[in-house]
């Protein structure tokens, strides 16, 4: 009787012991893939995140924090369920050698070759803001000739502690520019990969996002949790550009993907609708996958003729 109860009592530990292992199994199969790379969120919304460009040369005067912010609730509340977001570029390319430096706009923790940084921070009264509201923000570069690695580890050190902030980005037309034709060079599977850990091993929330108009511009494999922007613009037609960026979303799917839209190239365009931000944003968004998660940024060199703040 008791080697009975002895029996029953280990196979009970047993099943329990077999329970915990299945469940821990289905976690990390929700969470990684089978290459250990984060699995991307399902998609809730048509349009995830809604929001405008910032850079210190879109838009004069440069609007002040509290306008930033309305920016962000107009686009937001024209695509329910979306966040807020923002392209908050804090370096820029500058020179006219064949070396590009980055100028930042804060003060960084070290020194790296090409960059030019600056002793007061003029993001902080910004990301501070963000971080009461709610807002989505990635902090985006035009990295010229710096080591793009470094510099990402760099800026995303240095406002980790903001929980706006969302993950790092890149321009990678200003991307070892010289000779390209504005095109830059190609962003590598290898350096795209080196890029994820960097930023990852600082905040393993953090993701980044790559931009160009050409595909062929941006990692030809690596995914990750990645977010692929298309800043295309001097379209034919509204069809000419509903196609680019329909083929777009398809090309990186399953991966999210976000349309820098509104410029004037293209004024022809988005002018012909009542509300372009709203109207043009659901119209390209409607192209995406089924899983695909989709940003619509209006760029901030027409944002003040487009949006009316008041109004």
């Amino acid at each position: 009787m008791e080697d009975k109860k002895k029996f029953k009592k280990g196979l009970l530990i047993w099943i329990i012991a077999a329970a915990v292992v299945i469940v821990v199994g289905v976690v990390v199969l929700l969470v990684f893939n089978n290459t250990g790379k984060p699995v991307l969120p399902p998609k809730t919304v048509p349009v995830a995140y809604a929001g405008v460009r910032c850079s210190t040369y879109g838009i004069d005067p440069f609007p002040s924090v509290s306008e930033w912010d309305k920016y962000a609730e107009h686009m937001q509340s024209g695509f329910e369920g979306s966040s807020g977001s923002y392209v908050w570029i804090v370096g820029y390319v500058e020179g006219n050698g064949v070396k590009k430096q980055c100028v930042l706009n804060f003060p960084i923790d070290t020194k790296i070759e090409y960059v030019t940084d600056f002793p007061m921070d003029m993001n902080e009264e910004f990301l501070t803001m963000a971080d009461e509201k709610g807002y989505s923000v990635w902090l985006q570069v035009e990295p010229g000739d710096a080591d793009i690695v470094e510099l990402a580890g760099a800026v995303m050190r240095h406002y980790k502690n903001h929980k706006s902030v969302k993950g790092f980005g890149i321009d990678v037309e200003w991307y070892h520019p010289w000779g390209t034709d504005g095109y830059g060079v190609p962003l590598t599977d290898e350096i795209a990969e080196q890029i994820d850990k960097k930023i990852k091993k600082i905040d393993k929330r953090f993701n980044y996002f790559v931009k160009h108009w050409d595909e062929e511009w941006l990692p030809p494999t690596y995914r990750s949790d990645m977010i692929f922007v298309n800043d295309s613009q001097g379209h034919r037609s509204l069809q000419s550009m509903k196609h680019e960026f329909d083929s777009w979303a398809e090309h990186f799917a399953p991966n999210p993907v976000m349309y820098q839209i509104g410029y004037p190239a293209d004024k022809r365009i988005w002018s012909t609708f009542d509300k372009p931000e709203y109207e043009l944003g659901e119209y390209l968004a409607k192209g995406a996958g089924e899983n695909q998660n989709v940003g619509i940024i209006w760029v901030d060199f027409s944002l003040r003729e487009v949006v009316k703040l008041g109004e």
